[in-house]
């Protein structure tokens, strides 16, 4: 997303860790290198993973991407793909990387879009 409005920005690994606040799921294997983002600053997206949660798609755990721990993010993690979503109060993107020891899922990303597709508004 551009600061100025809401409208999708071309994502990347360097956009999403330099822009975006990225909360992650430590305990389910299936979520290994996804993430659900939203702005830098924003409040944690609680109701996205909430949902998720419901949905059998999330553990209990929840863990941010810390500052000091960007750089080693981009280091690591390999692009695969983000959506954008509508959402109040603030639009957010699930993003899909690679990562060596903590490769994605594809059927569990899908899972993951299918779920916020049903509630939310793609961007």
């Amino acid at each position: 997303m551009s600061n100025n409005d809401q409208t999708p920005t071309a994502f990347n690994t360097a956009v999403l860790l330099d822009d975006y606040d990225l909360s992650f799921d430590p305990a389910d294997k299936l979520n290994g290198s996804l993430y659900v983002c939203v702005p830098r600053g924003s409040a944690a997206p609680e109701a996205v993973i909430t949902h998720l949660r419901t949905a059998g798609l999330w553990s209990t755990e929840t863990r941010q991407v810390g500052d000091d721990q960007r750089q080693a993010y981009k280091d690591g993690l390999e692009f695969v793909a983000a959506i954008a979503f509508n959402s109040d109060p603030q639009p957010f993107v699930l993003a899909r990387f690679d990562h060596p020891k903590f490769p994605s899922d594809a059927g569990r990303f899908d899972a993951w879009l299918d779920c916020l597709d049903s509630t939310h508004e793609r961007l």
